[in-house]
């Protein structure tokens, strides 16, 4: 079943990009079955009524709350990596559940550029394609020291650390969490710092502790930052979901 996210205030019109896919690639017609996402946590049933060039117009015949939303929420704020890994880790992370992706900037940060309406497009693409009832928003890129400053808004704020020895991701979850996931009652809010190719410095790190940021360990081999961020959030969702 065809899906795609429309704005709120457009529903059952279909504009944009989405017009040519739906019409010229994928080669619906009038009468056919296709859901449309609020981006609310609403899915909408319905039915092609006409195919413009610019607009698709659509008849709702049923309305139901999705239900595929994780229940953790989980920011990833991610050091901007180079060349295209910032593509992939978007759109992995927006499969995987995440709710949004800071992008970071820190002292080894080497790529200098934000694709912000490219990144967009891609975790649209992907939480559509992945069943997700919201699209992950994509912030603009933030100093280091400013997503310190974010710590008060989350329930948990974790900087994974490669020299990190004694406190494991599972650990801080468990200790933060001890009856998940069957007696959560609030869903949890959890930040996530993922460092540059080069690591966080050692001076990072002691501001990020000094800030109330955990330390953890993602195990006993070193991540490549693009496979860093995907590790803690599929661990993070295994254990809290």
């Amino acid at each position: 079943m065809p899906r795609v996210f429309v704005d709120k205030n457009e529903l059952p019109e279909i504009t944009g990009p989405a017009v040519h896919h739906l019409r010229d690639v994928l080669r619906l017609k009038a009468g056919e079955a296709i859901d449309l996402l609020d981006g609310l946590g609403n899915i909408h049933h319905a039915k092609i009524i006409t195919l413009g060039k610019e607009r698709i117009s659509c008849q709702v015949l049923s309305s139901e709350k999705m239900l595929t939303e994780p229940a953790v929420k989980v920011a990833l704020a991610q050091a901007l990596p180079k060349a295209a890994k910032m593509d992939l880790i978007i759109e992995k992370c927006t499969e995987l559940g995440v709710t949004s992706i800071i992008p970071l900037i820190t002292a080894r940060t080497e790529a200098k550029t934000a694709k912000l309406e490219r990144w967009q497009k891609i975790a649209k693409a992907a939480a559509e394609q992945s069943g997700r009832a919201i699209i992950p928003e994509i912030t603009s890129p933030l100093k280091f020291a400013n997503v310190l400053q974010l710590k008060d808004q989350y329930d948990l704020a974790l900087i994974p650390w490669e020299l990190e020895q004694e406190t494991k991701l599972k650990q801080a979850l468990i200790s933060k969490f001890p009856n998940s996931p069957i007696r959560i009652t609030q869903s949890p809010n959890i930040l996530i710092l993922i460092g540059p190719e080069g690591g966080f410095t050692q001076q990072e790190i002691e501001l990020a502790k000094n800030a109330g940021f955990t330390p953890v360990s993602l195990g006993k081999t070193i991540l490549r930052t693009e496979t860093a961020g995907l590790a803690a959030l599929a661990a993070i969702m295994y254990e809290l979901e």
